[in-house]
Order: C-alpha cells, then structure tokens, then sequence
C-alpha cells in the first residue's frame, strides 16, 4: 500500500514536469520488482504486478501514449 500512497504523491507533485513524475513512478516500480527474488512468493509477485498495473494507470493518467505502451507491454 505504501507504494501506491507514494506514487498518487509523486503524480500530484505539480512543481515536477510531466517526465519526471512518470519517472519516479517507474523507479518506484523497478525497485519493487527488485525486491522480489526466487524466494517470493505467488502472492508476492502477483501484488507486484497488480501495483505495477497500478501504477502504469496513474502514467496513463499524465501521459497516456507511455501509459498505454506499459499497460499493453505489461500483459504481453
């Protein structure tokens, strides 16, 4: 949950340019799939995923092209 607070955060920063924020969502991102190892579980690397969606909705939000790119790329 913590990511997903974090994330609205760093969307609704105005003082950032558009790029910026989708790349601190992504970051966000990255460092949740880099958390996960061979020892995750199921569970574990389904909530991954579902913040990764998550998250990939709030970019489509700012940036709908790069958006769309992720949501399309993520279940493919």
């Amino acid at each position: 949950m913590a990511i997903r607070n974090l994330s609205k955060k760093i969307i609704s920063d105005f003082e950032l340019s558009i790029r910026d924020r989708v790349d601190a969502v992504l970051e966000l991102d990255a460092i949740s799939y880099t958390n996960l190892g061979i020892d995750s579980t199921k569970a574990e690397k389904n909530k991954v995923k579902s913040d990764s969606k998550y998250l990939y909705k709030l970019i489509k939000g700012i940036d709908e092209p790069t958006g769309n790119l992720l949501l399309n790329h993520l279940d493919g």
